[in-house]
């Protein structure tokens, strides 16, 4: 889980701020801890995540005039966001055409109709026999696109319309990715049970 306090933030630390700089702290300040959590969830590490939010809020500060604008900022700042940490992917993949792959099998997903809607399915996480300290593994085993899909909707309540909205693909596409975060967690979850049964054993 993320770490509790408030996240680094550099507008926060300079005690003279300017006018323009003042109104940007007021209209993002309630918003920060929410964009925070999902910036932990989706990269998996504290640097990581602040270094991602720092930087979409360096992005947001020039279009100031467009957030005096805006009905709701929170959605609006998490397309942003996550379209910031696709483009991070991006560019730390060794082969981005392999990211581009991942994307051509969720469609290829979507068109099946076998594939079930996990809206109706149990989150994972809720195992009440699982341990922190396995479901903390197996969640750092993840990758991101599926650590994304996940704490948005399992543990951040956001339903598959507002995600397919963030990420900018058709809620059939977000379906399917959802399907397949979950059976990649309940596999991962079961290696970890496997394992720790062995460590009892060992002993």
């Amino acid at each position: 889980m993320p770490p509790t306090g408030a996240c680094r933030m550099p507008f926060h630390r300079r005690p003279a701020r300017s006018d323009r700089a003042a109104e940007f702290d007021a209209l993002l300040r309630e918003h920060v801890p929410a964009l925070y959590r999902s910036a932990y969830r989706w990269t998996g590490t504290v640097d990581r995540a602040e270094d991602l939010l720092q930087d979409l809020l360096v992005r947001l500060f020039p279009r100031l005039d467009e957030l005096r604008g805006l009905d709701q900022i929170r959605p609006w700042a998490m397309r942003v966001m996550y379209r910031m940490f696709v483009d991070r992917l991006r560019r730390e993949r060794s082969s981005p055409v392999q990211f581009e792959a991942d994307l051509a099998v969720d469609e290829a997903l979507e068109e099946k109709p076998e594939v079930a809607d996990p809206a109706g399915e149990p989150p994972e996480l809720v195992d009440r026999h699982l341990t922190q300290e396995r479901i903390v593994s197996a969640w750092a085993e993840l990758g991101e696109e599926h650590r994304m899909v996940l704490a948005m909707h399992d543990i951040e309540g956001y339903s598959l319309v507002e995600i397919a909205g963030i990420a900018a693909v058709p809620v059939g596409t977000m379906k399917s990715r959802l399907s397949r975060a979950r059976a990649r967690l309940r596999e991962l979850l079961a290696t970890e049970r496997s394992a720790a049964s062995n460590r009892v054993n060992i002993r």
